[in-house]
């Protein structure tokens, strides 16, 4: 547990680095100026059929609440809202996952540079791991997260149950992801599956200290009437707050992981250097060489 604190105290450090802000805005940039080009282009191709769909939903409402212009007005409104928010929330949650996936891809072979170049400058670097072996990677936990993500929504209808499961979800999405990347460039596979054993508990335990910060500004701004009635800006802030979670999560995991490596190693070259076999005792042989010199020298 001390070396999940300490990984974290020093991620907190790292933060400040302006190689690390700058890894923080990019992605969040190209993350949500892909999903606007996105729903630029479905309201372009699709827009005709949504507002079709939408104006059957109109009709039906009207032919239901026929004659009472109040009602009808209060749920256009909730409507309208409803669309707003869904909207909103649909971009923050596929910008979020985007830049993600991008900080995990691309992010993090810089990431694990500045943490080696700062506290392991002598680590080898020996990983082997290619660029489509770590998007094939974060790709499948990718799937898997949002699979168990949505067959556990129903988990929400017992209080504090969803958000339980939610959490212990995303915590092992960032073990999984952020250990090997934080590997990738300097760990063996056989060095890689040795750390995620020995480590399993306490990476996931650092999955689950990185899960706890991020639910803090998610109550703070959902939960909270100003976080809806600025939800353009909420948004924006959700995305940047996110990826910067995600930095710090990378800085955290490539601390400890690094750490870890380099324990391992000079464990192995202990174990190394306790197996060399020792020299032969040369002195009871030598003992006679040296009485017999002596003799002939006598002689």
């Amino acid at each position: 547990m001390a070396r999940v604190v300490q990984a974290l105290t020093r991620a907190l450090t790292l933060m400040l680095s302006p190689r690390v802000w700058l890894l923080i805005w990019k992605p969040a940039l190209v993350s949500a100026l892909f999903w606007l080009l996105v729903m630029l282009v479905v309201g372009l191709v699709w827009g005709d059929d949504i507002r079709a769909a939408m104006m059957r939903v109109q009709s039906w409402i009207d032919g239901q609440w026929v004659g009472n212009n109040w009602w009808e007005m209060a749920l256009n409104g909730v409507m309208g809202f409803f669309a707003f928010m869904l909207t909103a929330v649909l971009f923050v949650v596929l910008t979020v996952i985007w830049a993600m996936v991008l900080i995990s891809v691309f992010g993090m072979s810089h990431i694990n540079r500045l943490v080696a170049s700062r506290y392991f400058p002598n680590l080898h670097r020996e990983g082997k791991l290619s660029t489509w072996q770590s998007v094939w990677h974060t790709m499948k936990w990718t799937f898997w997260f949002a699979f168990f993500w949505i067959i556990s929504v129903p988990a929400y209808v017992l209080a504090g149950a969803g958000a339980l499961i939610h959490g212990g979800i995303i915590a092992r999405y960032n073990q999984k992801v952020f250990t090997l990347d934080a590997l990738a460039d300097h760990a063996t596979h056989e060095e890689f599956e040795s750390i995620a054993k020995q480590h399993n508990l306490n990476l996931f335990l650092l999955g689950v200290a990185v899960t706890l910060l991020g639910a803090l500004p998610t109550f703070v701004w959902v939960g909270s009437v100003l976080g809806l009635a600025l939800l353009p800006l909420t948004a924006i802030l959700s995305v940047l707050t996110f990826t910067a979670l995600f930095t710090y999560c990378g800085l955290a995991y490539s601390l400890y992981c690094l750490q870890a490596l380099q324990d391992l190693r000079e464990e192995r070259n202990v174990g190394k250097i306790a197996n060399v076999p020792p020299l032969p005792d040369t002195s009871a042989r030598t003992e006679p060489m040296i009485e017999q010199a002596d003799e002939g020298a006598a002689v």
